[in-house]
């Protein structure tokens, strides 16, 4: 067999890869502070020669761009304006997420859309109306009385959050940092996803074509070893 289809095979492979990533991007466009997904290529040269490139796939990285601010009105509903997240309290440890869209529990307790606690300077953060009002600085305010601080903070490096679901789990070492003075926070706005949609479909029609060309490249090398097979049979 002739090797070099495997160099289209893994082309097919890589692409097929990428059509996964686009497929959950685009699953997410209207999932409320998601970060797109971006995957990471490199060639490989495994024989000595160098004479051919297969095609790998590096890691997926999640890119952290700012997504638009969509208004609600809703008192409850926050967008985080330049670095940082929102930290939630999980049956898992704290988790990190874009997504403002809270709600109040029976008890009072500010929670995330998936029924986690929200959490404050001063714990998890306890209210009695969803009458409040909340500054730039996250300062949260019943009648007039400040009662807590959202907790917002931020990473020395990016790449150390592993995104679960639509939280962010900090890996091993994961370093908590101050967000910049630049951060603020907009009460009635929730931050949106950073899908661009049209973008996205775009990508996946060429990711698509570029599979369709790979699988006809292993099949045209596949027809070309049956046939050189047959005819040295012949001979």
């Amino acid at each position: 067999m002739d090797r070099s289809i495997f160099v289209a095979l893994s082309g097919a492979v890589i692409q097929e890869k990428r059509l996964e990533v686009l497929t959950d991007n685009l699953a997410n466009v209207n999932t409320a502070g998601f970060k797109k997904q971006k995957p990471l290529f490199e060639d490989a040269m495994p024989d000595a020669y160098g004479i051919r490139d297969f095609a790998s796939m590096d890691k997926v990285v999640t890119d952290m761009s700012q997504g638009p601010s969509e208004k609600t009105g809703r008192m409850l509903d926050l967008a985080i304006k330049g670095e940082g997240f929102f930290v939630l309290n999980t049956r898992n440890g704290l988790r990190y997420t874009r997504d403002g869209s809270f709600t109040l529990a029976t008890d009072g307790t500010l929670m995330s859309r998936e029924g986690f606690p929200v959490t404050g300077e001063k714990g998890v953060i306890k209210l009695t109306s969803p009458e409040v009002a909340i500054d730039a600085e996250g300062n949260i305010r019943e009648k007039g009385a400040i009662v807590d601080r959202l907790r917002v903070v931020s990473f020395t490096n990016l790449m150390d959050l592993k995104r679960e679901g639509n939280f962010f789990m900090p890996v091993e070492g994961a370093k908590e940092t101050a967000v910049s003075r630049d951060t603020a926070i907009d009460q009635g706005y929730v931050e949106t996803s950073n899908v661009n949609a049209v973008r996205a479909m775009t990508t996946m029609i060429e990711a698509m074509r570029s599979f369709e060309t790979h699988t006809k490249m292993i099949q045209a090398i596949d027809d070309m070893t049956k046939k050189a097979i047959d005819e040295v049979g012949r001979v």
